[in-house]
């Protein structure tokens, strides 16, 4: 269970009651509400900077300044190293110190800069922290009966408008598309470059190639995520049916179909290669190791993917979870190509699409991942329109 604690590792009381009803108790996943918690955590290390009890403030009738709005949204667009060094600026006295006048002229600043993050990951943060002031809002403003002040619930309410107002707008890609999948010529290149034995393979060991390649198609034929693949143990690929079945999982745990091949891929593996580490170093049974029998960590999977990237000339957008939208992608066209009779309805199509993807039926990531898809449709129309107009114009009248 996820708690956010303070830096004696005392549990903060008001941030995880709004966790425990808002995102634990409604069936949220653990990474969600870490997220969630780690937003609100940075809101009170602003306040400690600030000499802020930001409890009592949220309970005070001064509530938070709009000043003190735009100074937090400042501050949670910032990384946690620059955070740490406003905290630590704000709580050591300052020193004076001589600044010699050729270091003004050449630029030199005694600071160093301050890095701020994503707009879109900026935004998110705000929006988390100022859910969080209206949730405490609602609960401690008086009742209608007891004559409340109008002005100070007005005061707070523009506070928190104040701050959601400081979320940035995040810049989109080509038409606002979010990242998309990989283009067949990139796949076909990874297919060749997880081939054991290849000459774009730049992995050594017998092991590791026959190991990555069997990740690799996991993740090209299930949509399968980084997180929930590492989870997998040797039990969980039933070699027979053909299944894989995801117990780990952010969101939620479901079995997934793998081609035969793949499946004869992973008995293989498991036979000639698995097999050969130390009993006592495979007990904890997970099927992605390292030869040593080491659990594969996330960042390892990330940096086979870096070095396939690095060997073959491959664009910095090939990662795992590229292939989780080229997944998405391909089923889509895989969706287009049946007959019209053979066709869902698209509210089945969404069903089918968030159980394989692991998305709750309440889910709107198919959207999300369907843009591309929609986009080349769009593309296909409108190319389309246009031959077809500049054909009537040369037709003779």
């Amino acid at each position: 269970m996820v708690v956010l604690v303070d830096e004696e590792g005392r549990p903060l009381f008001l941030p995880n009651v709004y966790a425990t009803l808002r995102y634990r108790d409604v069936g949220f996943a653990a990474t969600t509400t870490e997220k969630v918690l780690r937003s609100i955590g940075m809101a009170y290390l602003w306040a400690v900077g600030r000499k802020i009890d930001l409890d009592k403030a949220l309970y005070s009738e001064e509530f938070l300044s709009i000043e003190q709005c735009e100074d937090l949204a400042f501050f949670l667009r910032l990384d946690r190293g620059a955070q740490d060094q406003i905290v630590r600026e704000s709580l050591t006295p300052p020193v004076r110190r001589i600044t010699r006048l050729e270091q003004v002229r050449r630029g030199a600043s005694p600071n160093p800069p301050r890095t701020m993050i994503s707009a879109v990951e900026g935004g998110y943060r705000i929006r988390t922290v100022a859910n969080f002031l209206q949730f405490n809002h609602e609960r401690i403003k008086p009742k209608a009966s007891d004559k409340p002040r109008k002005e100070l619930i007005k005061a707070r309410e523009m506070a928190i408008a104040y701050l959601r107002a400081q979320e940035p707008r995040a810049v989109p890609g080509d038409e606002g598309d979010a990242p998309e999948g990989l283009g067949e010529d990139v796949m076909s290149a990874l297919d060749a470059a997880f081939e054991p034995g290849s000459e774009s393979n730049p992995f050594q060991s017998e092991f590791n190639q026959y190991r990555n390649h069997l990740m690799y198609w996991l993740f090209v034929e299930t949509a399968i995520r980084r997180s929930e693949l590492r989870y997998l143990r040797v039990e969980d690929i039933d070699h027979a049916a053909r299944r894989v079945r995801v117990r780990v999982s952010k969101t939620v745990s479901r079995s997934l179909p793998i081609s035969e091949e793949t499946a004869l891929e992973f008995h293989g593996f498991v036979m000639k290669h698995w097999a050969k580490i130390p009993v006592h170093a495979r007990k904890h049974g997970y099927l992605f190791t390292t030869a040593n029998g080491d659990h594969l960590s996330k960042e390892a999977i990330n940096l086979v993917f870096r070095e396939v990237r690095r060997k073959s000339g491959l664009p910095d957008s090939v990662a795992p979870h590229a292939l989780r939208r080229t997944w998405n992608d391909r089923l889509s066209r895989k969706i287009d190509a049946l007959p019209p009779e053979q066709r869902m309805k698209p509210e089945a199509e969404k069903q089918v699409r968030n159980r394989l993807n692991g998305w709750s039926k309440k889910s709107n990531m198919t959207e999300r991942y369907a843009r591309r898809h929609i986009r080349e449709k769009a593309d296909k129309i409108a190319e389309e329109l246009a031959n077809d107009l500049r054909n009537k114009e040369e037709k003779p009248e």
